[in-house]
């Protein structure tokens, strides 16, 4: 897979675009392998403040991480409508809470600004860009570094142990 940079270099990309706060956010359609309805997570102790859970997932135990937590926003309850992306990293599926998934848009390079100084923060690798899309604007995110590979390791780590304990109980 062509990386987001190589990407926002060519004439137009694709986005999934969704919501947070009444705030668009896109992700390079690339990323996500399906998007659902969110319906609940169940919780894992003494996992990160913004991972919500785990989720069954045709047989296999998925991490959810609550986007809104993760990029700092207020805490809220999930609304009605809120949905889930399933991203894939090495191979391994991870759901992010969104408040609403839109739709996706074709955008073109001419309406991304790719530097905007305004959003430079010790966090900001995530951010990729910033699309004008008819009145909006659109943050574009690079979901794989929004949730760091730090971050992604040890959910890993955490799922296949998670995983190992519900084997065992239901034996």
């Amino acid at each position: 897979m062509a990386s987001i940079d190589n990407q926002i270099a060519k004439e137009e990309i694709k986005m999934l675009t969704f919501s947070l706060d009444n705030v668009f956010y896109g992700v390079n359609v690339n990323q996500v392998r399906e998007v659902k309805n969110f319906e609940g997570a169940t919780p894992v102790p003494y996992a990160p403040h913004y991972v919500k859970g785990v989720t069954n997932l045709r047989g296999e135990v998925v991490p959810v991480i609550d986007l809104r937590k993760r990029i700092g926003l207020s805490d809220k309850k999930e609304k009605d409508g809120a949905g889930i992306m399933m991203i894939v990293q090495d191979k391994h599926p991870i759901g992010v809470i969104v408040d609403s998934v839109i739709e996706v848009l074709t955008l073109q390079k001419k309406d991304i600004e790719t530097d905007p100084e305004s959003l430079i923060t010790d966090r900001s690798d995530g951010v990729i860009g910033v699309a004008k899309h008819d009145k909006d604007l659109i943050v574009l995110l690079d979901i794989i570094k929004v949730l760091s590979k730090d971050d992604l390791g040890n959910m890993k780590e955490n799922v296949k142990g998670f995983q190992i304990q519900v084997q065992k109980a239901t034996k």
